[in-house]
């Protein structure tokens, strides 16, 4: 890839723009470089803490119909204690449970 005319540009932290703080992606999970190398990694080099903390613990990445869940509901608290794995529809039942319905007990939409 060309990396520019006179290739002296600056990269990682000592590029202006460089944040070595962990993100918070849309979803409000926290996301935190890893590299593009790593097992974990999104195509930009980026992980989801809390699964990177529940697999360093020794336990397997969830499978298909399976989901880490956050016991206190708060997406930044990713401490080990925390978690759960939960099959999705346990999950689902959960918050369901709570969520708000309209006149006709339909479930409403998900403000997060």
């Amino acid at each position: 890839m060309p990396k520019g005319k006179h290739n002296n540009h600056a990269k990682a932290d000592r590029q202006h723009r460089w944040q070595d703080l962990p993100q918070i992606a849309s979803t409000g999970y926290v996301k935190l470089r890893v590299g593009k190398g790593h097992p974990l990694a999104d195509p930009n080099g980026y992980a989801y803490a809390h699964l990177l903390i529940w697999v360093a613990a020794g336990r397997s990445r969830p499978r298909r119909g399976e989901v880490l869940h956050f016991k206190n509901d708060v997406k930044t608290d990713y401490r080990l204690e925390n978690l759960e794995l939960r099959s999705r529809a346990a999950h689902n039942r959960l918050h369901n449970a709570t969520r708000k319905r309209d006149a006709r007990g339909r479930l409403t939409k998900v403000n997060h």
